[in-house]
């Protein structure tokens, strides 16, 4: 599309391509975290949960430097816009992952037993959360480039965003019928809900790169 050709939208699409690597890095750590609890393995989920965290600041920051970068150029206002919006939902990616891995920290804090086979639902779901986010990645690394391989990487997000939503009715119903501490069905299920979101933020990103290939789409016609 013509305005990543431009000097000024290009630092803009260098940073949207930042943006989605340490994004998705949030999302991988968080995955790294609950695959040691399936193993029984506390320290390298804390380690995990720690690299998460750096990850999503990281998202921040760069989210704040292409939002300064957008602010600067001669892009339509509209189109000035759906980036924004673009970048704005896809940091929604790292920070509901940093909220599901800070419950899942107080979990450990509070040394609350969990069963391996609970956490096992919490695996199927943050492996597909993770997916979800490399298909983005995939998705932006291709606009400019290859729209049709760009939308088709973001119609993959869509497709495991309904994975995932059937994975959380799963989990939730086997935390409703497990038998463990009160405290740990309090924060699983915040748990729970910050990896929905950080999907539902997934889509909602793949939505809007697929409104702007479409958009262009129409004005090449």
């Amino acid at each position: 599309m013509e305005w990543f050709g431009k000097r000024r939208e290009s630092l803009v699409i260098r940073g949207l391509k930042d943006h989605v690597r340490a994004v998705g890095d949030a999302t991988a750590e968080l995955n790294k975290a609950v695959t040691a609890l399936c193993n029984s393995d506390t320290e390298k989920a804390v380690e995990a949960l720690n690299r998460m965290l750096l990850s999503e600041k990281e998202a921040d920051t760069i989210e704040e430097r292409v939002s300064m970068e957008l602010s600067k150029g001669d892009m339509e206002p509209k189109e000035r816009e759906d980036l924004l919006r673009l970048i704005r939902r896809m940091d929604f990616v790292a920070d509901w992952s940093k909220e599901s891995g800070m419950n899942l920290q107080l979990i450990l804090e509070a040394k609350v037993r969990v069963p391996v086979s609970l956490w096992s639902h919490y695996h199927e779901m943050t492996i597909e959360l993770e997916r979800a986010a490399k298909e983005l990645r995939a998705s932006i690394e291709q606009l400019g480039i290859n729209e049709e391989l760009a939308d088709k990487h973001s119609r993959e997000v869509e497709r495991l965003e309904h994975v995932l939503d059937e994975l959380y009715f799963v989990t939730k119903k086997e935390i409703l019928f497990s038998d463990i501490d009160p405290r740990a069905v309090f924060l699983l299920r915040d748990m729970l809900h910050g990896i929905e979101n950080a999907s539902d933020s997934c889509k909602d990103v793949a939505d809007i790169i697929h409104i702007l290939l479409t958009s262009e789409a129409h004005k090449v016609r």
